[in-house]
């Protein structure tokens, strides 16, 4: 395989990268740290310019790519490969590159072997991999599955840090390469995977703190309940689960459970299709939002689910006065 030169602009390191392999990973896995949230190419913090040399790109639909970077060439180190020696400099000012491993995304390289396997509900699955090696991330955050012939995915843990036990909550979506890959994964597979990637953790303070799950959102809302619950967190804690049927209300025992363990918990599920007696709210889980959230602008809020879902709770928790940085969420379709 041949090996490229990347040289970071402006007095910084140079380091080693093959052809077909990541930027961002190569520039890790040589020790150098540059600036990344997502890994996927959709919070664009990894943007570069391209000061000199040739690039591949693996993910042209990447949200990030836009046809100004390229007139630019600015390029995303997380989907870009290099076809020759390379350049580059980082967008912004204090955006530097480092040479320690960030406290919040010690992003490693891990080997897994699926070693658990369970339905939950319909079509979903809590899947359990055991790793190399104990993991390391914050609650909240998510791993990156390498399948293999370019097929990567993200999915959040459930599970907690310092575990080499690692377990997603996942739904099987007919036709989606990744999903069909996953969930027809043997027992005794072994899956590459880099973790952790992501913003939703958990910030300290006293601020009570909202978690909101649609569907098998509930997979990163379940581990920061678990840290919660583990620390018996003072602050209050108002969660909000919403599925389309009570058997996609999965983990709900548990997540009750987690609630009631904590001093000032409290749960509200939304089901959009209900069956008679249902307790909670008919509708979105917007609509729980808007019955039981009481002064959203004073608490910190973590939300995930799917890209619909989580877009309507942005705009929800936004017209409610919340400020951004009080917003931490994950959108995967």
């Amino acid at each position: 395989m041949n090996r490229y030169a990347v040289t970071v602009a402006g007095g910084g390191p140079t380091f080693e990268a093959g052809a077909g392999e990541r930027i961002l990973g190569a520039a890790r896995r040589a020790g150098v740290w540059l600036p990344f949230e997502c890994g996927w190419g959709s919070c664009a913090l990894c943007k570069v310019t391209l000061v000199e040399g040739e690039v591949g790109l693996l993910f042209p639909d990447a949200p990030a790519v836009t046809p100004r970077d390229a007139r630019r060439r600015r390029i995303l180190t997380c989907q870009s490969t290099p076809r020759s020696d390379l350049t580059i400099k980082p967008l912004a000012v204090g955006l530097m590159v480092r040479s320690e491993t960030p406290a919040e995304r010690p992003t490693a390289d891990h080997t897994g072997e699926l070693v658990g396997r369970d339905e939950l509900g319909p079509d979903i699955r809590r899947f359990v991999f055991r790793l190399e090696r104990a993991a390391d991330f914050r609650e909240g955050q998510y791993a990156i599955l390498d399948f293999g012939d370019g097929l990567r995915r993200c999915y959040s843990m459930s599970s907690r840090s310092g575990s080499p036990l690692v377990e997603f909550v996942t739904k099987r979506y007919p036709g989606r390469a990744g999903s069909e890959r996953l969930h027809s994964l043997p027992l005794g597979a072994t899956v590459e995977l880099e973790l952790p990637y992501g913003d939703m953790w958990l910030r300290p303070g006293a601020r009570p703190v909202v978690l909101i799950a649609g569907g098998v959102g509930i997979s990163a809302v379940l581990a920061l309940l678990r840290q919660l619950h583990a620390a018996v967190d003072p602050r209050p804690v108002l969660v909000f689960y919403g599925a389309g049927s009570r058997p996609e209300l999965v983990c709900w025992d548990e997540v009750e459970h987690l609630v009631h363990g904590l001093p000032g918990g409290s749960l509200h599920g939304a089901l959009t299709s209900p069956e008679n007696g249902w307790p909670g709210t008919n509708g979105l889980v917007t609509d729980a939002l808007a019955e039981h959230l009481p002064a959203p602008e004073t608490a910190d809020h973590y939300l995930a689910g799917p890209p619909p879902m989580v877009d309507a709770v942005l705009a929800h928790l936004r017209a409610r006065g919340v400020e951004l940085t009080r917003i931490h969420y994950d959108r995967f379709g």
